[in-house]
């Protein structure tokens, strides 16, 4: 069993997809919070993460959740990355409040 996680943007928001074999388990809205624990939090226990989107029909493809921005498995490889994307979303998520994706939150929600 494959799990990874994606960060996908999907029209006016994006989304981080849990994966397994190839098949979107779970949708989770990208906040600050959930992209930080994407980028700087090493991914074992993705497959605990609960998403706030219905999985279901088409959904269950990845590509029906937009462009990818970047992949990464539980080990933390990434496993596939747009750079203007990435780069373009660390501006808008994180630098634009003059922060990080790295920056040490006081408590991880999701990768606890």
């Amino acid at each position: 069993m494959a799990i990874t996680a994606e960060w996908r943007s999907y029209g006016e928001f994006d989304v981080v997809l849990i994966l397994e074999d190839g098949v979107v388990k779970e949708a989770l809205t990208a906040d600050a919070e959930v992209l930080h624990d994407f980028l700087a939090v090493l991914l074992p226990n993705v497959a605990a993460w609960e998403g706030d989107h219905p999985v279901e029909g088409d959904r269950l493809n990845p590509a029906a959740w937009g462009t990818l921005i970047m992949s990464r498995d539980t080990s933390g490889d990434i496993t596939d990355m747009d750079p203007e994307l990435f780069w373009a979303g660390i501006g808008i998520w994180f630098r634009s409040h003059g922060v990080d994706y790295n920056t040490p939150r006081p408590q991880a929600t999701h990768a606890d």
